[in-house]
């Protein structure tokens, strides 16, 4: 499973004793670029989110009315019952959506058009918190234009101290830097 921290998780960030926040990398869905998402944040090689009803396309259709070709395209899914999608089309309309959370725009004066926001989580990891369950957030950008994505960006959750090191050094060399980062903080305070 060390494959899929390392293809998940960029960094790891301890912004504060017990404060973890892991970067993710190429974690997205995509109208042009596919499905690309991952349930496995942490890469212990079971889910720690809800991934459903995920769709992307991008497609020309000929119209009736003048016989005019038109651009579509869409990437959307539902992250733990919150759904996000991203929609653009030629007219311009640019349209995304991130649980409550709307924006559109019909200049393209404006293009791109995008959200992000926070998304709750829990998860159970050996590695972290002794496998007690961990509640968390997943921030999320939505963006519309010219390319429609859902990208997953990063989680953060809270570890006691003590497991905090456990966590970082579960994540393999990018968790090995982060603690001697997080030890080097902790001696200069």
């Amino acid at each position: 499973m060390a494959g899929a921290t390392a293809a998940t998780a960029a960094g790891v960030t301890a912004s504060q004793a017990g404060i973890i926040t892991i970067n993710l990398l190429n974690n997205y869905i995509s109208a042009t670029g596919g499905n690309h998402l991952n349930a496995d944040l942490t890469g212990d090689g079971h889910p720690d989110l809800t991934i459903a009803n995920a769709v992307y396309y991008q497609h020309y259709y000929r119209t009736s009315l003048y016989g005019r070709t038109i651009f579509r395209a869409l990437a959307a899914v539902d992250l733990n019952a919150v759904h996000a999608s991203a929609y653009g089309n030629e007219y311009p309309l640019l349209y995304v959506r991130l649980g409550s959370q709307v924006r559109g725009e019909t200049n393209p004066e404006y293009f791109p058009v995008s959200l992000t926001g926070s998304i709750p989580i829990s998860f159970n990891d050996l590695h972290i918190n002794a496998g007690r369950l961990t509640s968390g957030s997943l921030e999320v950008t939505v963006s519309a234009g010219p390319d429609e994505k859902v990208q997953l960006d990063s989680f953060t959750y809270s570890a006691p101290d003590q497991d905090s090191s456990l966590a970082l050094l579960a994540l393999g060399a990018g968790g090995i830097l982060a603690l001697r980062r997080l030890r080097a903080a902790q001696v200069r305070s």
